[in-house]
């Protein structure tokens, strides 16, 4: 009987064992699928951005609020010079390389779930560069800017579609052609391509005052900031900025307009929402975190500096100066939103280098500002180039 008893109990114990070891394989299995659905993190909210690494340089997202930050890939043929981001689901890592010859800067797709790397825009003309990603919601498509310097600064903002790798173009810049000078008759002559009616029409398109054809310099280009997705990614807000090739005098800018755009993805109407009444220039724009706001930079130095922060409210289409440049804070730049609608930003001094610059959060509404210390294995970090996850 006892023997009896201690086989039965010993069937059960084995039963409970077997049990417990399946159910936990159950579990791996599970955890295992979810991280190959979505890289095992969902990283909505967090920055991403390319950072120094030895000689190479890495793939990093970095949460602000509770800090915390993950290397993602690293890169060891890549400069740090270049621009990376990470889909919210975590399933793949976007990054740009220049090729051997420095000449090209193409776009790098690597999944995150398996080795499998796609290749973008490797077959670009000569001193082409495809800038300033992101992704969409969607994990799909990657909104980027193309720059061609190969003559003049050439850029449009467009879509790739990783999946399908059609491309779409939504907004050209351009190049235009004011005048040279040119021989005739054996005498060199200034020959003008452009009138003035033509060069105020142009001027005011992109938000300028009128400018003699004289002042216009040779050419005149289009160049975009990073064009930024809303937090719902059916528009899109961006600056454009019509610069000449040369102006008269020191310390003269060179822009003649800049203005404040919304493209809206949706309807596919591209919109001017606002432009400097100062002649002042405007650098990135971002939305706030709940997409009623948009801020932006707008700076008067002819290099970028005295930066200014603006912020405007979309149901009015009120723009206010949120912080104005100092001697403290004179150079402010790279705009990145946080939660409850606050703003990151770095500043560097008056009388300072960008060596001096620290990184700082702004409420806007309240104007209230405290230091954003970042630290990334150990050392101090700007976060320069980094962007929102989407």
């Amino acid at each position: 009987m006892g023997s009896k008893q201690t086989v039965n109990r010993f069937h059960i114990i084995a039963f409970i064992l077997i049990l417990i070891v399946g159910l936990s394989w159950i579990v791996h299995l599970l955890i295992a699928s979810n991280q190959s659905q979505d890289g095992g993190q969902n990283y909505k909210g967090w920055l991403a951005g390319i950072t120094a690494d030895g000689t190479g340089s890495q793939l990093v997202a970095y949460h602000p609020e509770p800090a915390e930050s993950k290397t993602i890939l690293k890169l060891p043929n890549v400069t740090p010079d270049n621009f990376g981001a990470i889909s919210s689901d975590g399933t793949k890592a976007a990054y740009t390389q220049w090729n051997e010859q420095q000449t090209v800067r193409y776009l790098v797709v690597q999944s995150l779930a398996s080795s499998e790397q796609n290749v973008f825009f490797d077959n670009l003309p000569a001193m082409n560069e495809i800038k300033t990603i992101s992704w969409f919601p969607d994990s799909r498509r990657i909104l980027f800017v193309k720059s061609d310097q190969s003559a003049h600064v050439d850029q449009e903002i467009g879509v790739l579609d990783t999946s399908s790798g059609n491309i779409q173009t939504l907004v050209k810049g351009g190049i235009w052609l004011v005048k040279q000078a040119e021989e005739e008759n054996g005498e060199e002559r200034m020959k003008y391509y452009m009138t003035q009616d033509e060069l105020d029409q142009l001027v005011t398109t992109y938000g300028g005052k009128p400018v003699p054809l004289d002042d216009a310099g040779g050419y005149l280009m289009v160049e975009f900031a990073a064009p930024v997705l809303s937090p719902d990614g059916n528009r899109i807000v961006y600056s454009a900025t019509l610069n000449r090739n040369y102006a008269k005098g020191e310390n003269v800018p060179l822009w003649l307009a800049s203005s404040l755009w919304v493209y809206d993805l949706t309807s596919g109407k591209n919109k001017m929402i606002y432009s400097p009444s100062d002649r002042s220039a405007i650098g990135k724009a971002i939305w706030t975190s709940d997409g009623s706001h948009i801020a932006f930079i707008s700076y008067t130095g002819a290099n970028g500096e005295g930066g200014a922060i603006e912020y405007m409210d979309l149901a009015s289409e009120k723009v206010k100066t949120i912080f104005p440049p100092t001697a403290e804070h004179h150079n402010n730049v790279n705009l990145i939103a946080l939660d409850r609608n606050e703003i990151s930003f770095i500043s560097a001094p008056k009388s300072g280098t960008f060596k001096d610059a620290k990184r700082w959060i702004l409420n806007p509404e309240t104007g209230e500002k405290r230091l954003m210390p970042v630290q990334l294995k150990g050392q101090n970090a700007l976060l320069r180039n980094f962007s929102n996850v989407q």
